[in-house]
């Protein structure tokens, strides 16, 4: 490593130490313990006979929804004004548009599968740059009753000035996390509780929210949902 390169990770990693608050210490992500990937788990159910048929279409529906899988912490974020930049941002929005969430169907196997993005801004000076967060969602349809599982999440992480990609500074060894892996690696590689526990809150905080909104379609379909684990 060159001694400009190696002062340069050094003045980063003493940035990230130094301008993250102790605020979201012990936040976890949910961990299945036989495939060791985070991932959410919910079912519900109806309190009243409906088909397969019925729900299934519910669920086309509700992954259709464009915005619900199209989500970012913060919009209010600083523009990018020089060329360079703006060529890379729309690389960027590019590679992870999301106009269609719904992937594709299989009504033999009664499931259902979609693909979600994140934006996720970290704070000023801090580590997290910005995330763009890949997941999926599995529906899995029976009669009166929908399980729906979120995982396999990858992020990619890029400097929010430049949309240059950029790798994720910590203090774990004074070796960076790759600026390109999954979720299951980032939580082994990061060494700063307080600003990934703000963005594993957010993670969390989407997956009930993903929760939430399918009950409420649920509802909305005359399908009337009655509870959740």
């Amino acid at each position: 490593m060159t001694a400009p390169l190696a002062q340069k990770l050094v003045i980063a990693l003493l940035v990230c130490l130094l301008t993250t608050p102790v605020l979201y210490a012990q936040v976890k992500l949910p961990v299945d313990p036989a495939s060791r990937m985070v991932s959410y788990s919910y079912t519900i159910q109806t309190d009243k006979p409906v088909t397969k048929q019925a729900l299934y279409q519910l669920v086309q529906d509700w992954l259709a929804q464009t915005q619900l899988f199209n989500k970012a912490n913060n919009t209010a974020v600083a523009k990018v004004t020089d060329k360079n930049s703006i060529e890379n941002k729309a690389a960027a929005e590019k590679e992870f548009a999301n106009p269609e969430p719904l992937q594709f169907v299989d009504p033999e196997s009664d499931r259902l599968s979609g693909k979600g993005i994140l934006r996720y801004h970290g704070q000023t000076g801090g580590c997290i740059k910005l995330f763009y967060v890949q997941y999926a969602v599995i529906v899995i349809v029976e009669d009166n009753k929908l399980t729906c599982q979120i995982s396999h999440f990858k992020y990619n992480h890029f400097n929010s000035r430049n949309y240059q990609p950029v790798p994720v500074y910590n203090w774990n060894g004074n070796i960076p996390c790759d600026q390109v892996n999954t979720l299951e690696y980032l939580t082994e590689c990061e060494n700063n509780p307080s600003e990934f526990g703000a963005f594993y809150t957010y993670i969390n905080a989407h997956a009930e929210e993903l929760n939430q909104s399918l009950i409420n379609f649920v509802n909305t379909g005359k399908a009337v949902a009655t509870g959740t684990n």
